[in-house]
């Protein structure tokens, strides 16, 4: 499981069962740990940055039942910004790579899971 843990008060948090491979990547990642061969999530970012494009954000986009989440990887690119589809836990372990990227929940997300207001109807 990976829990994001938001930055400003009121830091709610957002538990993702992801599986144990990817899990590794995640805390390979975000400790900093450094690996005898490339993993794919090394040779993704790497290869973006051959292409002169780069990871902005992860952003989780959706969950459905309460467990089943959704996400997307936004990358930067002189063309403009291009939108991945992803599991959450690989979004993650890409933007934990990417220089700079960062990691966000949907306020919709937020929302269907309970611990967020609606949006006020105008």
């Amino acid at each position: 499981m990976v829990t994001l843990r938001e930055e400003e008060p009121p830091h709610r948090l957002v538990p993702i069962i992801i599986g144990q491979p990817e899990a590794r990547a995640i805390q390979s990642a975000w400790t900093g740990a450094l690996q005898r061969r490339p993993s794919t999530w090394d040779l993704f970012v790497s290869a973006l940055a051959v292409l002169e494009a780069r990871i902005d954000r992860a952003v989780i986009t959706a969950v459905e039942e309460g467990r089943h989440f959704y996400a997307n990887v936004e990358l930067e690119h002189r063309d403009g910004r291009h939108v991945l589809g992803a599991r959450p836990s690989d979004a993650i372990a890409l933007a934990l790579r990417a220089p700079g990227a960062g990691i966000y929940v949907a306020g919709q997300v937020m929302v269907d899971l309970g611990l967020g207001d609606p949006p006020l109807d105008n």
